[in-house]
């Protein structure tokens, strides 16, 4: 199980980070997120037995919950964010923005099924599922993330 434990970390650490990045915007708390779904992955050790990509569901369900106990603290409620910039991710120029710090700002349930749709390439109704959601709404709020992406990026072109 260590081997395969190992082999899931390497595989999977970048995505879990990427998510939990997406969700917190904030560096720290994704590496303090990512290091807890990896031990919560290692105290349910059934879970490796799974398949990859039933294993990447489980990660990002874990993600997502961890990232929304994290943001509902009450420790957290009460400091104050550090402003920083992630060097390591994707990095796309558009007319001197980023495509990513355009979409970094949709609210919250919006970045979420961007990044689950377009930069991990799940299906709506697999993003359904890792969201405990329907279907219909995953569509609804994919339209509507596209939609205020549109604005974002045209109000970045008039500037």
């Amino acid at each position: 199980m260590e081997k395969q434990f190992i082999r899931i970390f390497n595989l999977f650490k970048n995505d879990v980070y990427r998510l939990s990045y997406s969700y917190t915007k904030n560096i720290s708390d994704s590496d303090d997120i990512t290091q807890n779904v990896f031990v919560k992955l290692y105290k349910h050790n059934e879970v490796l037995e799974l398949d990859d990509i039933s294993i990447k569901k489980w990660l990002f369900k874990v993600t997502i919950n961890e990232c929304k106990s994290l943001l509902l603290s009450s420790w957290k409620k009460k400091i104050i964010p550090f402003t920083e910039k992630e060097e390591n991710t994707l990095y796309v120029k558009v007319n001197d923005n980023s495509i990513l710090d355009q979409v970094m700002q949709l609210p919250k349930k919006y970045r979420l099924v961007i990044f689950l749709y377009y930069y991990e390439n799940y299906n709506t109704k697999e993003i359904s599922e890792i969201l405990n959601s329907t279907v219909t709404n995953v569509q609804t709020m994919l339209s509507r993330a596209r939609d205020k992406l549109k604005d974002i990026i045209r109000e970045d072109e008039n500037e």
